[in-house]
């Protein structure tokens, strides 16, 4: 779920002026030449270089002519106003300098002069990202012209805006002081507000009076109200060291619960703004990690507690990914059952896909031309097969639209041990035109991976590879393939899960039959049961449940189907006897089994009229467990007779052993 952040601090609450654009010129009429000499050499815009367009590969040529010729031929993006205060400090915005936000495509700061000249932000002497001003100085440039503060003024006073409004270089407008408001939280001091327009842009220039001394800082404009920070606030802050604080709300996908919480934290001054944002960043991760911690804890207690009977006695029927949550509803941990789209890929591939608040999920059948390594542990070539076949647009002026087809190679690659004991590839995306990454983690699986990405502002990397391995610690899915695809991915030992390392599958199709050893469950079986082939597919469901008071991770359902259709199949079943919390149903169904009764009751059926026979019975286990009985289910097309049937299922229980 998505949280309150480093990025949406509290100066966020109103509309910030902040926007990209290029120099350009001013007007300030009932200003003295000698201010405007003032304001031309002592305010600047603040700049981001543009970074270059990167690898990413579009369904046609990007149309650069629609983009109005003074952003395209900028080299830099402007996003705000600095204005000069002494011979070597200027003062923004701290929104527009934001240290709490460590961007990784944009990770220096310049200012820009009238004649566009560009100077790399250096130190930083002063500053709160509460009052939202900073104090900074630039490389390699002073100041012979800046300006002075003014602590007085009162409601009436005529005042001017100036700053880079609209990206369109400095402009200078007046209005009046309509007087002050308290801050928000508690009040600690007052904002100031005045009837001088502002657009984006602005945040960060000086608010002057007609004699050209500031008397506020501008940071922000709601209901046609500019609302900016007196200089006494500014003035009477300690510049020994700056004070970061936030109050984010943190709330996590799978979770119901959320953790109200305030970050706070100190940096001693002067320092390079570079170190200065790693600080800041680097103590919020550790908070981050404390503060997401916490609030686990205080969501049910997973598998173990009470709000878990639903959950461990859900099995998967696919291979889809599907996720263990608390639902709201009745804070009962429960699986979820995801609504996905089917994409058909070449030589008999698929993709299926669903997405749930700011995350995507998708399960990949491998195309039977695909090497299978290949597409479980190739992400371009996985992440480049889902952009071709999900559109997802770049919006480049207006409502021109470009189809992605490729974000290239990955800017990093790694690997995560989940909880249940699987590995997951990790990879990450840098997309510099939104300044947003790509995070995707990969599970390697017997017929094609099963996939779980985000898309996020780049400065959250951190907190979302957090939160993507507690989704991972919390998938559960199903290892589904035909015979011939497992004995492939079972060479690739690094991807096997510890609940497999002991999994034995042989499959012969000279003599088409099978052996299969998991755990307790022995299996084998040959063409007196069905006319196997490379095709038949073997689907192993592990999971949690409750075994007579301990929790277990173990194969709780085992499906062979004979061919693709899935007409003639075999289901083996661990039943655990039901949680009272589950209601009277599902106890009477354990009671059916529990007498063997149909359609366990070992005795053939067949439906004339549909062509089909099933039999199913009871298994008896090497030691008998009273609240765990195994079933064994076989449903085929055109049974003949019920001799026919038996015999098959005779040959069937011959080769099955659970030695638990």
């Amino acid at each position: 779920m998505k949280k309150n952040s480093l990025a949406f601090a509290a100066a966020f609450a109103v509309l910030l002026l902040s926007c990209a654009s290029g120099p350009g010129g001013k007007s300030g009429a009932g200003l003295s030449p000698s201010i405007l000499s003032l304001v031309e050499n002592a305010v600047f815009e603040v700049v981001l270089e543009k970074p270059p367009e990167g690898p990413v590969v579009y369904d046609k040529e990007l149309d650069w002519e629609k983009v109005p010729y003074a952003i395209r031929s900028d080299k830099y993006y402007s996003i705000g106003t600095a204005f000069a205060v002494s011979g070597t400090e200027l003062v923004t915005a701290f929104h527009v300098i934001n240290l709490g936000y460590e961007s990784m495509v944009y990770s220096k700061y310049f200012i820009r002069d009238s004649e566009g000249r560009v100077y790399e932000v250096d130190k930083v002497v002063g500053g709160s990202n509460e009052r939202d001003y900073l104090i900074f100085t630039v490389k390699d440039k002073t100041f012979s012209q800046y300006f002075q503060f003014d602590r007085n003024f009162k409601t009436g006073d005529v005042v001017y805006s100036i700053g880079n409004a609209l990206g369109e270089g400095i402009v200078i407008r007046n209005g009046l002081v309509l007087g002050t408001v308290p801050e928000e939280e508690s009040g600690r001091w007052n904002l100031l507000k005045s009837s001088a327009d502002g657009n984006p842009g602005n945040s960060g220039g000086p608010l002057v009076t007609p004699s050209g001394k500031v008397v506020a800082l501008v940071t922000a404009l709601r209901d046609n109200i500019l609302y900016s920070v007196p200089a006494e606030v500014i003035l009477d802050n300690s510049r020994e060291s700056l004070s970061y604080r936030i109050k984010p709300r943190f709330g996590h996908l799978i979770l119901a619960n959320k953790l109200n919480h305030t970050f706070e934290t100190q940096a001693a001054l002067p320092d390079n703004y570079i170190s200065l944002r790693r600080k800041i960043r680097q103590a919020y991760e550790k908070d981050y990690d404390v503060s997401m911690s916490t609030l686990f804890s205080e969501a049910p207690e997973y598998l173990s507690g009470p709000n878990n009977a639903y959950l461990l006695d859900s099995s998967l029927s696919s291979s889809f990914p599907e996720l263990a949550f608390v639902d709201s509803n009745d804070n009962n941990w429960k699986l979820s059952g995801l609504e996905r789209k089917n994409y058909p890929l070449p030589d008999d591939g698929r993709l299926a896909a669903a997405s749930v608040s700011n995350y995507n999920f998708y399960k990949i059948k491998r195309p039977l031309t695909v090497p299978l390594e290949k597409i479980c542990t190739d992400p371009k070539y996985i992440m480049d097969l889902i952009l071709q076949n999900i559109r997802t647009e770049r919006v480049l002026w207006g409502s021109d639209k470009y189809r992605i087809l490729s974000f290239g190679d990955p800017a990093s690659v790694g690997e995560y041990r989940d909880a249940m004991g699987r590995t997951w590839i990790t990879a990450c995306w840098t997309i510099g035109f939104d300044d947003e990454v790509q995070i995707v983690f990969i599970l390697p699986l017997p017929n094609g991976p099963a996939v779980i990405s985000t898309l996020q502002d780049s400065s959250l990397l951190a907190d979302y590879e957090w939160d993507m391995k507690k989704i991972c610690d919390h998938t559960y899915i199903a290892y589904d393939a035909a015979f011939d695809e497992w004995d492939d991915f079972l060479t690739m030992k690094k991807y096997i899960p510890d609940i497999f390392k002991d999994l034995q599958f042989t499959w012969q199709p000279e003599a088409r039959s099978f052996d299969l050893r998991c755990g307790p469950l022995s299996i084998s079986a040959d063409n007196q049961v069905f006319d196997w082939a490379d095709e038949s597919e073997m689907f192993l469901a592990p999971s949690w449940y409750n075994q007579e008071g301990i929790l277990e991770f173990g194969v709780r359902k085992v499906i062979f189907n004979r061919d693709v259709r899935g007409k003639e199949f075999i289901v083996l079943y661990r039943n655990i006897k039901p949680d009272p919390v589950l209601g009277s149903s599902a106890l009477e169904n354990w009671n059916d089994l529990a007498v063997e009764k149909y359609p366990f009751d070992g005795k053939p059926g067949i439906s004339v009229k549909d062509n089909t026979g099933s039999i199913g019975a009871i298994l008896k286990a090497r030691r008998s467990r009273p609240e765990t009985l195994f079933s064994l289910y076989l449903s085929m097309e055109n049974p003949q007779n019920e001799e026919s049937l038996s015999r098959r299922f005779t040959a069937l229980q011959g080769g099955i052993v659970v030695s638990e």
